[in-house]
Protein backbone atom coordinates (compact mmCIF):
# COMPACT_ATOMS: atom_id res chain seq x y z
CA UNK A 1 0.00 0.00 0.00
CA UNK A 2 1.34 3.00 -1.01
CA UNK A 3 1.44 6.33 1.67
CA UNK A 4 2.43 9.74 1.76
CA UNK A 5 2.98 11.02 5.12
CA UNK A 6 2.06 14.75 6.19
CA UNK A 7 3.15 15.84 9.48
CA UNK A 8 4.39 19.31 11.21
CA UNK A 9 8.62 20.41 11.10
CA UNK A 10 7.64 21.23 14.92
CA UNK A 11 4.72 20.86 17.36
CA UNK A 12 3.82 21.68 20.73
CA UNK A 13 5.38 20.47 23.92
CA UNK A 14 2.97 17.90 25.88
CA UNK A 15 2.59 20.92 29.19
CA UNK A 16 1.96 23.20 25.75
CA UNK A 17 -1.09 20.99 24.70
CA UNK A 18 -2.29 20.77 28.41
CA UNK A 19 -2.41 24.29 28.76
CA UNK A 20 -3.81 25.47 25.27
CA UNK A 21 -6.54 22.59 25.69
CA UNK A 22 -7.41 23.64 29.58
CA UNK A 23 -7.65 26.96 28.20
CA UNK A 24 -10.13 26.31 25.04
CA UNK A 25 -11.86 23.86 26.86
CA UNK A 26 -15.09 26.36 27.71
CA UNK A 27 -15.04 26.99 24.38
CA UNK A 28 -15.11 23.43 22.68
CA UNK A 29 -18.46 22.51 21.69
CA UNK A 30 -19.55 18.96 22.59
CA UNK A 31 -18.79 17.18 19.00
CA UNK A 32 -15.62 18.74 18.77
CA UNK A 33 -14.55 16.83 22.71
CA UNK A 34 -15.99 13.85 21.42
CA UNK A 35 -13.89 13.62 18.24
CA UNK A 36 -11.03 13.96 20.21
CA UNK A 37 -11.73 11.36 23.11
CA UNK A 38 -13.14 9.11 20.19
CA UNK A 39 -10.12 8.99 17.99
CA UNK A 40 -8.34 8.69 21.35
CA UNK A 41 -9.89 5.18 22.26
CA UNK A 42 -9.63 4.01 18.33
CA UNK A 43 -7.49 1.24 17.55
CA UNK A 44 -3.95 2.90 17.49
CA UNK A 45 -5.32 6.05 18.16
CA UNK A 46 -5.89 6.41 14.09
CA UNK A 47 -9.11 6.69 12.24
CA UNK A 48 -10.40 7.85 8.59
CA UNK A 49 -12.90 11.36 9.30
CA UNK A 50 -15.61 9.26 7.52
CA UNK A 51 -15.80 6.62 10.58
CA UNK A 52 -15.29 9.38 13.23
CA UNK A 53 -18.16 11.22 12.31
CA UNK A 54 -20.04 7.47 12.97
CA UNK A 55 -18.17 7.06 16.50
CA UNK A 56 -19.28 10.59 17.60
CA UNK A 57 -22.31 10.90 16.12
CA UNK A 58 -21.89 13.83 14.11
CA UNK A 59 -24.29 14.31 10.97
CA UNK A 60 -22.48 15.06 7.97
CA UNK A 61 -19.68 12.99 7.86
CA UNK A 62 -15.75 14.09 6.79
CA UNK A 63 -16.44 17.51 5.69
CA UNK A 64 -18.06 18.53 8.62
CA UNK A 65 -15.47 16.60 10.74
CA UNK A 66 -12.67 17.79 8.61
CA UNK A 67 -14.41 21.31 9.74
CA UNK A 68 -14.72 21.14 13.25
CA UNK A 69 -11.10 19.63 13.79
CA UNK A 70 -9.82 22.15 11.58
CA UNK A 71 -11.03 25.15 13.71
CA UNK A 72 -10.45 23.60 16.87
CA UNK A 73 -6.95 23.39 16.13
CA UNK A 74 -6.95 26.60 14.71
CA UNK A 75 -8.36 28.19 18.23
CA UNK A 76 -5.54 25.69 19.96
CA UNK A 77 -3.08 27.26 18.19
CA UNK A 78 -4.00 31.22 18.88
CA UNK A 79 -4.25 30.30 22.36
CA UNK A 80 -0.52 29.27 22.92
CA UNK A 81 0.52 31.32 20.13
CA UNK A 82 1.51 28.54 17.78
CA UNK A 83 1.69 28.37 13.72
CA UNK A 84 1.61 24.99 11.92
CA UNK A 85 3.56 24.88 8.58
CA UNK A 86 1.72 26.46 5.85
CA UNK A 87 0.40 24.72 2.43
CA UNK A 88 1.58 25.78 -1.06
CA UNK A 89 -1.99 27.97 -1.32
CA UNK A 90 -0.80 29.91 1.70
CA UNK A 91 -3.34 28.17 4.37
CA UNK A 92 -2.45 26.56 7.59
CA UNK A 93 -2.69 22.53 8.36
CA UNK A 94 -4.44 23.54 11.41
CA UNK A 95 -5.62 19.73 11.80
CA UNK A 96 -1.77 18.98 12.06
CA UNK A 97 -1.64 19.97 15.10
CA UNK A 98 -3.90 16.78 16.52
CA UNK A 99 -2.70 14.55 14.14
CA UNK A 100 -0.10 13.21 11.67
CA UNK A 101 -2.04 12.62 8.45
CA UNK A 102 -1.36 9.69 6.35
CA UNK A 103 -2.71 9.69 2.26
CA UNK A 104 -2.73 6.26 1.67
CA UNK A 105 -4.82 4.05 -1.07
CA UNK A 106 -7.71 3.27 1.10
CA UNK A 107 -7.72 7.05 1.98
CA UNK A 108 -6.51 9.78 4.36
CA UNK A 109 -6.42 8.60 8.04
CA UNK A 110 -5.60 10.37 11.14
CA UNK A 111 -2.95 9.79 13.49
CA UNK A 112 -3.17 11.14 17.19
CA UNK A 113 0.32 12.57 18.16
CA UNK A 114 1.26 10.87 21.89
CA UNK A 115 1.88 14.85 23.17
CA UNK A 116 -2.28 15.01 22.21
CA UNK A 117 -2.98 11.79 23.82
CA UNK A 118 -1.13 12.34 26.96
CA UNK A 119 -2.61 15.83 27.39
CA UNK A 120 -6.13 14.17 26.83
CA UNK A 121 -5.34 11.83 30.05
CA UNK A 122 -3.47 14.64 32.02
CA UNK A 123 -6.50 16.96 31.96
CA UNK A 124 -8.76 13.75 32.57
CA UNK A 125 -10.88 14.15 29.75
CA UNK A 126 -10.47 10.13 28.85
CA UNK A 127 -9.48 7.45 30.68
CA UNK A 128 -6.12 6.27 30.21
CA UNK A 129 -6.78 3.17 32.33
CA UNK A 130 -9.79 2.05 30.48
CA UNK A 131 -9.91 -1.55 30.37
CA UNK A 132 -11.80 -3.09 27.84
CA UNK A 133 -13.80 -6.07 29.35
CA UNK A 134 -15.76 -8.80 27.97
CA UNK A 135 -19.49 -7.74 28.38
CA UNK A 136 -18.62 -4.40 27.22
CA UNK A 137 -17.08 -6.39 23.64
CA UNK A 138 -20.51 -8.10 23.63
CA UNK A 139 -22.56 -5.07 24.51
CA UNK A 140 -21.02 -2.64 22.32
CA UNK A 141 -18.48 -3.34 19.78
CA UNK A 142 -18.51 -4.24 15.83
CA UNK A 143 -15.46 -5.76 13.95
CA UNK A 144 -13.62 -3.85 11.86
CA UNK A 145 -10.59 -5.37 9.59
CA UNK A 146 -10.13 -8.11 12.43
CA UNK A 147 -10.14 -5.55 15.32
CA UNK A 148 -12.65 -4.91 17.97
CA UNK A 149 -13.26 -1.04 18.23
CA UNK A 150 -15.00 0.34 21.33
CA UNK A 151 -18.49 2.14 20.31
CA UNK A 152 -19.39 4.10 23.52
CA UNK A 153 -23.15 3.02 24.11
CA UNK A 154 -23.34 6.61 25.96
CA UNK A 155 -21.62 9.93 26.19
CA UNK A 156 -22.64 10.75 29.60
CA UNK A 157 -21.62 7.10 31.00
CA UNK A 158 -18.04 7.35 30.05
CA UNK A 159 -17.69 11.20 31.31
CA UNK A 160 -14.18 11.47 32.69
CA UNK A 161 -15.93 14.69 34.61
CA UNK A 162 -18.03 11.12 36.70
CA UNK A 163 -14.74 9.25 37.05
CA UNK A 164 -13.41 12.04 38.50
CA UNK A 165 -16.47 12.68 40.92
CA UNK A 166 -16.00 9.05 41.53
CA UNK A 167 -12.66 9.13 42.42
CA UNK A 168 -12.64 11.75 44.87
CA UNK A 169 -15.45 10.55 46.87
CA UNK A 170 -14.53 6.98 47.13
CA UNK A 171 -11.29 7.53 46.60
CA UNK A 172 -8.04 5.57 44.37
CA UNK A 173 -8.65 2.49 46.85
CA UNK A 174 -10.13 -1.02 45.53
CA UNK A 175 -13.56 -1.82 47.22
CA UNK A 176 -12.82 -5.13 46.78
CA UNK A 177 -9.72 -6.16 48.03
CA UNK A 178 -8.59 -2.78 49.41
CA UNK A 179 -5.62 -2.41 47.53
CA UNK A 180 -3.97 0.78 46.86
CA UNK A 181 -1.69 0.45 43.76
CA UNK A 182 0.66 2.91 44.72
CA UNK A 183 1.49 1.22 48.33
CA UNK A 184 2.19 -1.74 46.35
CA UNK A 185 4.16 -0.50 43.09
CA UNK A 186 5.48 2.47 44.31
CA UNK A 187 4.67 6.26 43.05
CA UNK A 188 4.73 4.64 39.51
CA UNK A 189 1.32 3.61 40.17
CA UNK A 190 0.16 5.80 42.87
CA UNK A 191 -3.46 6.78 42.00
CA UNK A 192 -3.89 4.43 39.04
CA UNK A 193 -7.14 2.80 39.59
CA UNK A 194 -9.98 1.36 37.35
CA UNK A 195 -13.98 2.26 37.56
CA UNK A 196 -16.05 -0.24 37.43
CA UNK A 197 -20.03 0.43 36.14
CA UNK A 198 -22.04 -0.88 38.84
CA UNK A 199 -24.46 -0.65 36.07
CA UNK A 200 -24.00 -3.16 32.93
CA UNK A 201 -23.44 -1.55 30.39
CA UNK A 202 -25.52 -4.45 28.20
CA UNK A 203 -28.67 -4.08 30.89
CA UNK A 204 -28.41 -0.17 29.08
CA UNK A 205 -31.21 0.61 26.86
CA UNK A 206 -30.85 4.26 26.05
CA UNK A 207 -29.15 6.75 27.53
CA UNK A 208 -28.83 8.15 31.54
CA UNK A 209 -26.55 10.38 33.01
CA UNK A 210 -24.52 8.58 35.82
CA UNK A 211 -24.47 9.36 39.11
CA UNK A 212 -21.11 9.23 39.79
CA UNK A 213 -21.46 8.44 44.06
CA UNK A 214 -23.93 5.66 43.43
CA UNK A 215 -23.34 3.99 39.82
CA UNK A 216 -19.47 3.96 39.83
CA UNK A 217 -16.82 2.68 42.48
CA UNK A 218 -12.46 2.44 42.26
CA UNK A 219 -11.27 -1.37 41.60
CA UNK A 220 -8.29 -2.98 41.00
CA UNK A 221 -7.35 -4.28 37.50
CA UNK A 222 -7.12 -7.69 38.68
CA UNK A 223 -10.27 -7.12 40.56
CA UNK A 224 -12.46 -5.98 37.76
CA UNK A 225 -11.45 -8.54 35.69
CA UNK A 226 -12.61 -10.72 38.73
CA UNK A 227 -15.92 -8.98 38.02
CA UNK A 228 -16.24 -9.33 34.72
CA UNK A 229 -15.38 -13.58 34.19
CA UNK A 230 -19.18 -13.53 34.44
CA UNK A 231 -21.79 -12.59 32.06
CA UNK A 232 -23.68 -10.09 34.06
CA UNK A 233 -20.47 -9.38 35.77
CA UNK A 234 -19.92 -10.42 39.66
CA UNK A 235 -21.34 -7.96 41.96
CA UNK A 236 -18.43 -6.25 44.28
CA UNK A 237 -20.01 -7.84 47.17
CA UNK A 238 -19.62 -11.79 45.57
CA UNK A 239 -16.02 -10.69 44.51
CA UNK A 240 -15.23 -9.76 48.42
CA UNK A 241 -16.79 -13.67 49.39
CA UNK A 242 -14.63 -14.67 47.04
CA UNK A 243 -11.30 -13.36 48.60
CA UNK A 244 -12.71 -14.40 52.19
CA UNK A 245 -13.69 -17.86 51.23
CA UNK A 246 -9.78 -18.70 49.50
CA UNK A 247 -10.88 -18.11 46.52
CA UNK A 248 -12.96 -20.16 43.51
CA UNK A 249 -13.19 -23.17 45.03
CA UNK A 250 -16.87 -22.75 46.95
CA UNK A 251 -17.88 -21.08 43.52
CA UNK A 252 -16.65 -23.86 40.87
CA UNK A 253 -20.76 -24.18 39.83
CA UNK A 254 -21.09 -20.90 38.41
CA UNK A 255 -17.91 -21.46 35.94
CA UNK A 256 -19.94 -25.34 35.20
Amino acid sequence: MTTRIHDLSSIPTIDEYIRGLDAIGDRMSDEQRRLLIEQYNAPRRTVRATLLAELADIPGGYPVVNSLYGRLGHAFCDVIGFKPDVRPNGSYRWWATWSVGHEADDGFWWEMRPEVAQALEALGWVDGATLLLPEEIAATTTITEGEVRRVPVDVYERSPDARRRCLEHHGTRCRICEVSLGDVYGEVAEGFIHVHHLRPLSHIRGAYEVDPIKDLCPVCPNCHAVVHLRNPPYTIEEVRAFLRDGGWRAHRSDRT
